[in-house]
C-alpha cells in the first residue's frame, strides 16, 4: 500500500512542479513586459508571447490581468523583503549597524534589480496600478518604516536625542530613499551606489551626529 501511495504521489508532485515552473515563467514574462512596455500596454497576449505559452495557460494560472499584476507585485515585493528580513534578523549586529546595513541594502537593491524598479515605477504612475500597489505593497513599505523606527528608538534610548525626532528622521529617510530609487530608474550613474549611500549617511550624521558621525 505504501508503494502504491508513493507511485501515485510522484506524478502529482511532478505536475505540481511543472505548474510552479510555468507560473514563475509567466510572472517573469509579465515583469519583462511591464518593464519594457509599461502597465497599460502589457496585456495577457504580450505576456503569453514573452513566456512562449498560450493565452489560455496564462488565464488558467491567474484568471485575469489584475490577478497577474497582483502576482507580479507579490513576487518582486517578496524578493526585497527576503533580503531586508535577513538583515533585520541579525541579532549579532547592534542597532546602529543593522540600520545602516538596511539602508545600504535599499540603495543597492534598486541598482541590482532595474526591471523590478521599472515595474514599481509603472505601478506608481498609473491610477489603477497605484491602487493595487497601495493594497499589496504599501503594507510592506509601512513595515520597513516601522522597522527603521524601532531601530532609531533603540538608539534614542542611548541618549543625546529626543524620541520625538525619530518620526521626522524617518520621514526624511523615506523621501531620500524614494528619490534615490527614482534617480536609479531615470538616470543611473556609475557612482550612484557610492554617492547614494554617502548621501544617506551624511543626512543621518547631520541629524544625529552623536550616533552617525563618521567612525
Amino acid at each position: 500500500m505504501e508503494r502504491l501511495n508513493t507511485a501515485r504521489q510522484e506524478p502529482t508532485d511532478r505536475r505540481r512542479a511543472r505548474g510552479d515552473e510555468s507560473r514563475k515563467s509567466i510572472i517573469e514574462a509579465a515583469i519583462d513586459s511591464i518593464a519594457h512596455l509599461g502597465l497599460n500596454a502589457t496585456t495577457i497576449e504580450t505576456v503569453a508571447e514573452r513566456a512562449s505559452v498560450s493565452r489560455s495557460l496564462v488565464l488558467f494560472h491567474f484568471k485575469s490581468k489584475n490577478r497577474l499584476h497582483a502576482a507580479v507585485l507579490n513576487h518582486i515585493g517578496s524578493q526585497f523583503s527576503q533580503g531586508w528580513e535577513e538583515i533585520l534578523a541579525r541579532a549579532d549586529m547592534p542597532a546602529r549597524q543593522r540600520l545602516l546595513a538596511l539602508l545600504d541594502y535599499d540603495v543597492r537593491f534598486a541598482l541590482a534589480h532595474p526591471r523590478h524598479l521599472a515595474v514599481w515605477q509603472a505601478f506608481w504612475g498609473e491610477a489603477r496600478g497605484s491602487t493595487l500597489y497601495r493594497e499589496i505593497e504599501f503594507p510592506r513599505d509601512q513595515r520597513y518604516m516601522n522597522d527603521m523606527h524601532a531601530l532609531l528608538l533603540t538608539l534614542a534610548e542611548e541618549g543625546g536625542v529626543d524620541k520625538a525626532d525619530v518620526a521626522v528622521l524617518i520621514k526624511g529617510l523615506e523621501a531620500l530613499l524614494f528619490g534615490l530609487w527614482w534617480q536609479a530608474h531615470i538616470s543611473p550613474q556609475p557612482d550612484h551606489e557610492a554617492v547614494g549611500i554617502r548621501a544617506v549617511r551624511t543626512y543621518l550624521a547631520a541629524a544625529w551626529p552623536r550616533h552617525f558621525a563618521a567612525r
